[in-house]
């Protein structure tokens, strides 16, 4: 890599813009600060560790628990177009991270891309924005063990049990990424299983092959499809949002996969059929099996135990025994969230030290390839969860979901807007797109649409909280926005930078060695015109 930091050194000190912070040479974007550290990040995630975290990963209690909250909020039909509204941006969204990521793979990905095709304030935002949004997923999954705890018992108190699996999860960090791989492999294969047996044992109750009642459409009828109107439907954004939020992991993880551009595209892939099969499959068999207003649906508003959709449906089978089964492997998968989460969080914190916008020692890397300070000073923020014993649990699990499901629209809406920039430079520089391994289909569609798109949702989805005022939904709706756009102002106003031109953006720093040394091929479809089409599409999606 030596070799190529000098050969791809093209900002220098001495010409960067006044105040600016960035410092483009390979070391810098790989992990380096003032000298080069005696560890470095360890590339040891292989095809089957990315896949199935691409896959499974970060399938959390977002979906089988909050996915109540948003049956509650938009009744069957509202929550299942809510899904498919976010899981077209999230489709976008990773195939635009995924073509950067093959081409300049370094962790912490996307903080790099945005200070370097959009300007150092914006990246710096985007970053500190990304770190905040992970390392709450972590402590609203901690909140949420509790939840999934009292299905058996309510005797132990909540802070407990956030306290024991806490410390599970940091001590499976504190192994290195190979750890973290290996266990996020099995959490995954046991969640996909999980989530396919759902889908397949809820068809069979809802037609009436299992258990003692016919359910189909039963539920959607006399408005209890939209039983709040385009309102419920606006409400079921944000949790689907943080059920989403994760397809940017394999960003993170370029930087630790062993070859990236096998990897990255194949796991990006998943994506389409992660939404069509898992989310929208999921959220269907809900619908149809338990009504909108059940009240161990999550809510806010009920005074009763929180139960998983995934549960009841079990439950609605004459399957009680079964439901306790699919309660334990919830309870696997809110740990397997948190842990991606520590893992993710961990890694953005150290590649905003790497890169000068945060404590220096922040990017300590173990001889395990491990960002020690980066992991202990993410985990802090877990302690939160302590507060479940003055703030009821539900009302901090709202705020905490909330809060990442804002974040989440800001970190796609800024990954798609470096993206843009990125093949706009391409352009602008006289640079082929053949050199790319990996092309984002139908730019620069998918870009322009979800930069929109996540404006709009961030700004609408806490209407409903204005009127009558709900502090709770406030806060969590709103008080990131505000907090990204202060921290952008004083960014921009302390380091003075501006947008770089397209034509002075570094497309060269960084650029896997893999790329430089792979034949320039481009792929030729033949064929007549349906057959062209067909291929396309099987690339696209597979």
């Amino acid at each position: 890599m030596e070799n190529n930091s000098e050969k791809y050194q093209t900002t220098t000190d001495e010409h960067k813009p006044e105040g600016s912070l960035r410092s483009y040479d390979i070391d810098s974007a790989e992990g380096q600060t003032d000298e080069k550290p005696k560890y470095q990040l360890k590339r040891s995630l292989k095809t089957r560790h990315l896949t199935m975290i691409a896959l499974g990963g970060v399938i959390g209690q977002g979906l089988f628990l909050s996915a109540g909250a948003n049956l509650n909020h938009g009744g069957p039909a509202g929550a299942l177009i809510a899904y498919a509204i976010i899981g077209f941006i999230v489709f976008w969204v990773a195939y635009s991270l995924g073509e950067m990521a093959t081409y300049i793979p370094v962790s912490g990905s996307f903080t790099i891309y945005c200070r370097r095709f959009v300007d150092d304030a914006f990246g710096g935002m985007v970053g500190y924005n990304y770190w905040g949004c992970w390392a709450i997923i972590v402590a609203a999954e901690l909140v949420a063990l509790p939840l999934v705890m009292q299905f058996w018992t309510t005797v132990v108190p909540d802070w407990a049990w956030s306290l024991i699996w806490l410390v599970v999860i940091f001590l499976l960090n504190l192994f290195g990424a190979r750890s973290y791989g290996e266990t996020e492999y099995w959490f995954s294969m046991i969640k996909v299983l999980a989530v396919l047996i759902f889908i397949i044992v809820g068809a069979c109750i809802s037609g009436g092959l299992i258990g003692d009642e016919k359910y189909g459409f039963k539920y959607w009828a006399n408005g209890g499809a939209f039983p709040h109107g385009v309102l419920g439907v606006i409400d079921s954004f944000v949790l689907a949002s943080f059920s989403m939020q994760g397809t940017e992991i394999i960003g993170i993880t370029a930087g630790e996969c062993s070859n990236p551009l096998k990897q990255v595209p194949r796991a990006i892939k998943t994506v389409f059929w992660r939404i069509i099969i898992f989310y929208l499959g999921s959220v269907f068999i809900m619908g149809q099996v338990i009504p909108w207003d059940d009240e161990r649906n999550l809510n806010t508003k009920s005074g009763g135990a929180t139960v998983s959709p995934f549960t009841l449906v079990f439950e609605k089978g004459s399957l009680a025994s079964v439901a306790h089964i699919m309660n334990v492997v919830i309870l696997i998968t809110v740990l397997s969230c948190a842990n991606s989460g520590l893992y993710v969080a961990s890694r953005t914190l150290m590649a905003l030290s790497q890169e000068g916008i945060a404590w220096k020692r922040l990017s300590y890397i173990s001889k395990r390839g491990v960002p020690v300070n980066a992991l202990i000073c993410t985990a802090l923020v877990s302690l939160v969860t302590f507060v479940t014993s003055v703030i009821p649990g539900k009302a901090l699990y709202q705020v905490c979901v909330s809060l990442s499901g804002i974040a989440g629209f800001v970190t796609w809406g800024s990954i798609c807007l470096a993206h843009y920039r990125f093949r706009a430079a391409f352009k602008a520089q006289g640079k082929s797109l053949d050199i790319l391994p990996f092309k984002a289909p139908l730019h620069p569609f998918g870009d322009i649409f979800d930069v929109f798109a996540c404006c709009v949702c961030s700004l609408i989805t806490g209407y409903s909280y204005f009127v009558p005022a709900d502090a709770v939904g406030l806060v969590g709706n709103y008080a990131g926005l505000i907090l990204c756009f202060i921290g952008w102002v004083i960014a921009k106003w302390y380091t003075k930078c501006k947008m770089v031109p397209l034509t002075e953006i570094d497309l060269d720093t960084g650029v896997s060695e893999l790329v430089l040394n792979r034949p320039m091929e481009k792929e030729e479809f033949v064929g007549p015109w349906y057959q062209k089409v067909w291929k396309r599409i099987v690339v696209i999606f597979t």
